[in-house]
């Protein structure tokens, strides 16, 4: 390739270079691709840009960026579109086809919004009080259940194990639940958990399997509830759906595939069943798997439990999203055991952890530094 190559050529292989889990997987590169197309199309459409890497200059990406503001977009996609563009720039200078990305010198810039500003902190951190609150309710739940329904109350106790997850063992909510769009994200499986080992192994956001911790405070729900599930095979995902329409489908496409069984046999069987909990035996009989819930439904859960407590939250989520979980247990273990122990369990760099949680930092330094100066002022 020379300097006269047309810009979007690069494309297919900047996205498989930054695609550790193969073609096509990965949110990651889902994003890349939409917004490098995104600035491709525009470089088409504007008449003062021209379409190969020896036409760019700082004035093409100044263009952009006030294209991009002029848009009906939140300051912080915005930057988030930019800054993905800005990415396959800078890899494209480092494959020689291009002088220097020209997207960060400040005259390209300058049009974009200024960062909104958040700190550390402002982000939702599920709290001593929101944990204290949303155990107790699903705690007393799961018990009502049992006494109610016996080896039936699957869902409530499902419900409990993913709480208490989301509560302390500080993983992603995407690292553990189904994701439509990547193949790879098929919900945590019960063959990926050790409850004697105290770990889960996921697919990390960095797109490799890494093992995280499951804390004693998470992994008695988890062995209560695995008893009333008896998943069938390692294969069967830890936190499967309820939804009836979705089990009857993998139920008969299980029997159609796996065992060739006619439409009417199939028919005759499900006919027999009367909800979930009868799904779920017919699934177990025949070695099936149900589908994993993913990242949405768990959101839903989430928001049913939180009114079925009466707990209200402020801002943006009013009620205890699942990432505020995670938050929150950084929170207690950069609190409780510093920012090393807390980046361990997050599986984070120690600085991103020092950057996310700055505003612990900053408030023992305020005082710290007030009792040095009670100190020298007495």
């Amino acid at each position: 390739m020379n300097a006269a190559t047309p810009v979007g050529d690069p494309l297919e292989a900047f996205l498989r270079s930054k695609s550790k889990g193969g073609e096509g997987s990965g949110n990651y590169r889902r994003n890349l691709e939409r917004c490098v197309e995104d600035f491709l199309e525009w470089l088409e459409a504007d008449a003062q840009s021209g379409t190969t890497f020896d036409e760019l200059d700082e004035r093409t990406f100044r263009r952009y960026a006030r294209n991009l503001t002029a848009r009906d977009l939140a300051p912080g996609t915005i930057r988030t579109y930019y800054a993905q563009v800005s990415a396959y720039v800078g890899w494209c200078v480092r494959e020689g086809l291009l002088e220097a990305n020209y997207a960060q010198r400040n005259v390209a810039k300058e049009p974009l919004p200024e960062n909104d500003g958040r700190r550390s902190g402002d982000q939702q951190a599920w709290t001593d009080e929101h944990r204290l609150l949303i155990t107790r309710h699903v705690d007393e739940r799961a018990h009502d259940a049992a006494d109610e329904k016996g080896f039936g109350a699957i869902r409530e106790f499902r419900d409990r194990a993913l709480v208490y997850v989301l509560c302390y063992s500080g993983v992603r909510g995407g690292e553990i639940f189904a994701d439509p769009k990547d193949d790879r994200r098929n919900g945590l499986r019960w063959g990926d958990v050790s409850l004697d080992d105290q770990k889960m192994t996921v697919l990390a956001k960095k797109q490799d399997w890494s093992d995280r911790s499951l804390t004693k405070q998470a992994v008695n729900p988890m062995r209560r509830y695995k008893r009333l599930l008896d998943p069938a095979s390692d294969e069967w995902p830890v936190f499967p759906t309820f939804h009836l329409p979705s089990l009857y489908e993998t139920l008969r496409t299980g029997l159609r595939d796996e065992y060739s069984w006619s439409t009417d046999e199939i028919e005759t069987v499900v006919d027999e069943l009367t909800g979930q909990t009868d799904v779920f035996d017919a699934l177990r009989e025949r070695d099936l798997s149900p589908p994993s819930i993913n990242t949405d439904g768990a959101r839903r859960i989430m928001r049913r439990l939180c009114e079925e407590a009466d707990l209200e939250l402020e801002g943006k989520h009013d009620y205890l999203a699942p990432h505020g979980g995670r938050r929150g247990a950084g929170e207690v273990m950069v609190r409780q055991r510093g920012f090393t122990a807390a980046a361990r369990l997050l599986d984070n760099s120690e600085e991103v952890v020092r950057k996310s949680y700055s505003h612990i930092e900053a408030k023992e330094m305020a005082e710290d530094a007030g009792e040095a100066f009670t100190e020298h002022d007495t």
